[in-house]
């Protein structure tokens, strides 16, 4: 036992490991067969594909088809990639095509001058003040939910779902304000589809393809893409109008502020179709990755009883039986060290894709241009050199005080450098605020703990759902 551990309470140091699969022995020589085991676990779940060495090494070079490719998880070395040479690395083409379809030309797939434009723009919609002014919004969706669960009274529910909808019916108060809807089940299964294809391992992607060949998962996501540009089109057409007829009538919401938002530098606007990928960015990336997060600490509290009980008396000591306030968010440590623990071991986004464009040197180790490059939170976040015990579940590690030793690369699940996610403060918030109103009333416990599956597509969910039991507390 390390001497980490030694100093932990006995609960804490004798408590067993969540669920993770386990990686592959590494091949002392690998042959055609091991490549075609690669791609068949990666193709049915990336998580499984990489074998230990991954995790116990920082720098890890490999080659397929005379392309090069690193997995690199020295905290160095990332920073190098995400921000004091970030331009030398762009998002991977393989990454770019499972993102663009639904996407566009929006924040999260834009490059260089677009990307730098767009971000300049959309800042002001993130700012703090703004932020906080979101906080009611938040609660009273999460405070409707469960008013609905008493209503129901169904003990046993599918939590994945439950949370995506929360997460959407913030996004829908927040981006869209009042008197704008999307049917919340049809938005949510249009991005699971899109996700479920697009999102698993396509060789024709791997392999740089062109866009007009036809494989199955393009051929399934078709549906989806079709359905978000039709929604948020006709929705960005009726605000427009609405602006031009009855400015006074307008919502202050994310899609106003995006519509009349302009570039501080040029005073130039967004045009409609930049203001289309762009919320389709928002509820993408904002929806699905949340309700993620907000699933897997459940998880982690039903697995791990004495940590709700801890968040729980948190709770009553903060909020004593009220709704949370934006204010709240700073003063509810524990249950944000959950939070951030959980996106330790299960990150919304657990694999980011970058593209070596010329030579470089990362960590002493030459790199040629073309060198695919995968930084990966989920690796980086297990990875036996950065983190003491790493598949063990320990909010204690983002503690006031120890969450400042942690090395800034070494945890990801927002990214990092300029293109860190714009939405991070809006997310922690959200997070924070939902499992305060949703644990000061209920008690969690997943039916069948053993059959949980984390799943990498382009996020990170639990395969399959996860049916959990509800209780009054």
């Amino acid at each position: 036992m390390s001497d980490a551990l030694a100093d932990l309470p006995l609960p804490i140091r004798d408590r067993k490991r969540p669920i993770a699969p386990v990686p592959p022995d590494e091949p002392d020589k690998p042959r055609l067969r091991d490549i075609g085991a690669f791609f068949y676990r990666a193709r049915n779940n990336l998580l499984t594909a990489f074998s230990k060495t991954v995790y116990r090494q920082l720098i890890v070079r490999r080659g397929f088809m005379g392309t090069p490719i690193w997995i690199v998880s020295d905290p160095e070395a990332v920073k190098r990639i995400l921000l004091d040479n970030a331009a030398n690395y762009p998002k991977s083409l393989q990454q770019q095509r499972r993102l663009k379809p639904a996407l566009g030309d929006g924040l999260l797939t834009a490059g260089g001058e677009s990307w730098r434009w767009q971000r300049r723009t959309t800042a002001p919609a993130f700012q703090h003040k703004k932020i906080v002014a979101f906080a009611p919004a938040m609660t009273a969706a999460a405070d409707d939910m469960l008013k609905g669960w008493a209503a129901e009274n169904v003990p046993e529910r599918e939590i994945t779902h439950d949370m995506m909808r929360l997460t959407y019916e913030v996004l829908s108060r927040t981006v869209f304000g009042a008197g704008t809807r999307i049917d919340p089940a049809k938005m949510g299964a249009a991005f699971e589809r899109y996700f479920d294809t697009i999102g698993k391992l396509d060789v024709a992607a791997f392999l740089n393809l062109p866009e007009w060949v036809p494989t199955i998962g393009r051929l399934r996501a078709r549906p989806a893409l079709r359905y978000f540009h039709n929604e948020i089109g006709r929705i960005v057409a009726e605000r427009r109008a609405l602006l031009a007829r009855d400015p006074a009538a307008v919502p202050d919401d994310l899609l106003t502020m995006l519509l009349t938002a302009a570039d501080p530098e040029d005073g130039r606007p967004m045009d409609d179709q930049q203001v289309i990928d762009n919320v389709i960015t928002f509820i993408g990336a904002g929806h699905e990755t949340t309700a993620n997060a907000l699933c897997w600490t459940l998880y982690l509290l039903s697995e791990f009883p004495w940590a709700d009980e801890k968040i729980s008396e948190e709770l009553t000591c903060v909020l004593n039986g009220r709704l949370p306030e934006a204010e709240d968010a700073s003063k509810l440590t524990y249950t944000r060290q959950v939070l951030e623990e959980a996106m330790r071991l299960y990150p919304p986004a657990p694999f980011l894709g970058r593209e070596a464009v010329e030579a470089d040197v990362l960590c002493g180790h030459r790199v040629k241009a073309g060198t695919q490059i995968l930084v990966s939170p989920w690796i980086i976040q297990r990875h036996e050199k950065l983190w003491d015990e790493p598949d063990l579940f320990d909010p204690e590690r983002f503690a006031p005080g120890k969450r400042e030793t942690i090395h800034r690369f070494a945890y990801l699940p927002f990214g990092a450098g300029p293109r860190i996610c714009i939405g991070m403060a809006f997310a922690m918030q959200e997070a924070v605020l939902l499992l305060a109103t949703m644990l000061q009333r209920y008690r969690f416990t997943v039916i069948e703990p053993e059959k949980v599956d984390p799943h990498s597509t382009i996020t990170l969910r639990p395969r399959g759902g996860m049916k959990m039991r509800i209780a009054a507390r």
